[in-house]
């Protein structure tokens, strides 16, 4: 099952849109290329700009990227742009490059509609609902560690027990240090899957994946069985495909350089 590039793009955006969209001030916007989800807070990775379609030539790309920058204005804190590369006209590299977007990262569309079985133990770790802030703010200090984001950035997700809807973030504990995270929630028909992460020292254990696990687990308790999605790294894609989750199209994520 693998899944329709159209369903890896909409599931981003509703993702980002349930996310961003817990913050007081955020600003969602649809135009003819562009869907906007901006948290308006310090964490780039809850202000996306996502370009929805396919684009048609490469003025129109131009024209596209002249929006986003305007959106971008609007955000008081760095943004991003996630593109889906097979939808750009020949030539989208050179345009990007003059309107100075400076690629990120890439990630990649994966859904199941159920999970494999684990390949081992679950690991001995503690592992806690978030439901205080202290536990909370954790996910962001994991997530800061994986990816060298300034930890008070990543601050935002020290709300997540006030959430709207139902969201269950899981933080893994070793002894009294948080070392793994997962956030699953329920958005239209599917589970979201984000915030997957470990502390840099700690990879290879099967620490994320007993995380995803019990988030799933969580989410399938409150909303039943439901179509699973996530947006994968390189480093967490080999993961995911061992537990049951099918390839997708890939998707470029930018920043606004100056």
């Amino acid at each position: 099952m693998t899944p329709a590039t159209t369903e890896v793009v909409s599931s981003l955006v509703d993702a980002w849109d349930y996310m961003t969209g817990q913050y007081p001030g955020h600003l969602h916007t649809r135009t003819p290329s562009l869907a906007v989800s901006l948290s308006q807070t310090d964490c780039a990775f809850f202000n996306m700009l996502t370009i929805d379609r396919p684009v048609g030539d490469l003025a129109a790309l131009h024209e596209t990227l002249r929006e986003a920058r305007q959106f971008e204005a609007r955000c008081p804190h760095d943004a991003m742009l996630s593109i889906c590369p097979e939808w750009l006209p020949t030539g989208a590299e050179e345009v990007l490059t003059e309107h100075k977007m400076v690629f990120y990262m890439k990630m990649w569309g994966m859904c199941a509609d159920s999970v494999l079985l684990p390949r081992r133990p679950a690991p001995p770790l503690d592992f806690r609902v978030a439901a205080d802030r202290t536990t909370a703010l954790d996910i962001g200090i994991i997530n800061a560690a994986a990816y060298g984001i300034p930890p008070e950035a990543m601050a935002v997700t020290g709300v997540i027990p006030d959430w709207s809807g139902q969201a269950y973030g899981i933080v893994g504990y070793d002894g009294d240090t948080a070392v793994t995270s997962t956030l699953s929630f329920i958005t239209g028909d599917m589970i979201y899957i984000a915030m997957v992460a470990t502390l840099p020292d700690l990879h290879g254990r099967g620490y994320a994946e007993a995380a995803m696990r019990r988030a799933i687990a969580e989410a399938q308790a409150a909303g039943g069985h439901r179509r699973i999605w996530l947006h994968a790294t390189a480093a967490g894609r080999p993961v995911y495909k061992a537990m049951g989750f099918a390839d997708g199209a890939e998707l470029a994520i930018y920043t606004f350089g100056s």
